[in-house]
């Protein structure tokens, strides 16, 4: 009688708290239309010619004029060739006319050829080449605009590096024909672009044979509906201050039955909210995100196991939850605890930033989150076609976390009825 008592009166408070229901079902699907639309552009941005160049050639020769061709054939970048001063380009840079400007300095392929030739020589000659202490490096010098991501730097900077390794071998073989036709009088015939013998390809590494792609959308839905399900510990905490103090908790507790009575009733309703989070969050996967361009989700072949997933997730989110609205004590705690502590969580979870490209004493700590756990599941399914028998583990420290969580709740509810 208790428990039916406590669940329909937590279904009816949840119907009735439409703020509670925008935050549960509205937010989390703009995020994850807004945030995967936001990261596609930016992968196609660094696809298509977005970056602006300043390229100034003081050098006018085989380096400056091959790197220029180098570049016009990259589609990352939209490139201004201009005769300007160091200082009037950094001023242009500044002023954010353009995100890069590389400067190749007067005479670097004349200094490239010195420094080469005697390595060549020694090679003809059997002498050790020893690198001379005033051996002097060619500077190409990279003007950035201080707000460019890091990304979009270390993108040209290694397009520079590549074209540069390129054109340093042309230079090379070059002396060394210059060498050979001393010695034998004969010209060697020489192609002005060197051979390209390799090629990448790139292929992922699945277990076995599946149809899933790994894209922005297979990402995004299994991160954003972990955050979603989590960030029910504010109407779900809210709701337990409110009981307490308008005194329906209390009429409750005064109905044969325990603590632990009322938080399975909640449980129950709020494992019905999860789930429907959880559906909600997949249709839009299938449907919408296909429907603005976005590649459409693949839920993989084994959708039972999908659905034990977001139930474990779920739970584990409304354990979270009353644990939190267990130990605060007015609204304003609860909300700012709650919400704080769930964003620091998806960080630490991989939600924001992928685990792997962490520093690895964060990699470390990541494992106390529990978005970690779940998030780890979700892509054994969503990216890797896995089943039962690989999100076992997942499973099994979040069910382990929702019954830490309701069991602390229930201890500190009856310290706290001690003390009063």
């Amino acid at each position: 009688m208790k428990f039916r008592a406590s669940f329909i009166k937590e279904l009816l408070v949840l119907l009735r708290d439409i703020p509670g229901l925008i935050v549960l079902f509205i937010m989390p699907i703009a995020m994850i239309i807004v945030i995967s639309l936001v990261q596609d552009t930016t992968i196609q941005s660094l696809k298509g010619s977005k970056i602006d160049i300043l390229y100034i050639d003081n050098d006018e020769d085989i380096l400056g004029t091959s790197l220029l061709t180098g570049l016009q054939k990259s589609e990352l970048f939209n490139i201004d060739k201009n005769k300007l001063s160091e200082k009037d380009a950094k001023h242009k840079v500044a002023k954010g006319e353009y995100r890069i400007a590389v400067i190749i300095p007067e005479g670097t392929t004349d200094l490239i050829r010195k420094q080469i030739k005697p390595y060549i020589t020694s090679i003809f000659t059997g002498e050790n080449y020893k690198q001379k202490k005033d051996f002097t490096k060619t500077q190409i010098k990279i003007l950035s605009d201080p707000t460019t991501k890091s990304t979009f730097r270390h993108t040209i900077i290694s397009s520079l590096e590549t074209y540069t390794a390129k054109i340093e071998t042309q230079i090379l073989l070059k002396i060394l024909a210059e060498n050979l036709e001393q010695m034998t009088g004969v010209k060697p015939e020489m192609n002005e672009e060197p051979i390209e013998a390799v090629e990448f390809i790139e292929e992922f590494a699945f277990e076995k044979e599946t149809k899933i792609t790994p894209n922005s959308t297979q990402h995004n839905v299994p991160a954003w509906t972990m955050f979603a399900m989590f960030f029910i510990v504010i109407p779900l905490a809210g709701n337990m201050i409110q009981e307490r103090n308008d005194g329906s908790f209390f009429r409750l507790m005064t109905m044969p039955g325990s603590y632990l009575t009322v938080l399975t009733s909640k449980t129950a309703v709020y494992l019905l909210v999860t789930f429907t989070q959880f559906i909600l969050m997949l249709l839009v996967g299938i449907l919408i995100l296909p429907a603005v361009g976005l590649p459409v989700l693949k839920i993989g072949s084994h959708p039972f196991a999908l659905a034990f997933m977001g139930i474990a997730s779920g739970l584990a989110a409304i354990g979270f939850g009353l644990l939190v609205g267990t130990i605060t004590n007015t609204h304003e705690q609860s909300g700012v605890f709650g919400s704080v502590s769930v964003i620091i969580l998806a960080a630490l979870g991989g939600v924001w930033y992928p685990i792997y490209a962490m520093p690895h004493i964060m990699q470390k700590i990541s494992i106390i989150s529990p978005l970690n756990w779940g998030l780890s599941g979700f892509y054994e399914i969503f990216l890797k076609d896995g089943g039962f028998a690989q999100i076992i583990g997942s499973v099994t420290v979040l069910i382990i976390f929702f019954v830490m969580t309701v069991f602390l709740s229930v201890l500190i509810e009856k310290i706290k009825r001690f003390n009063k």
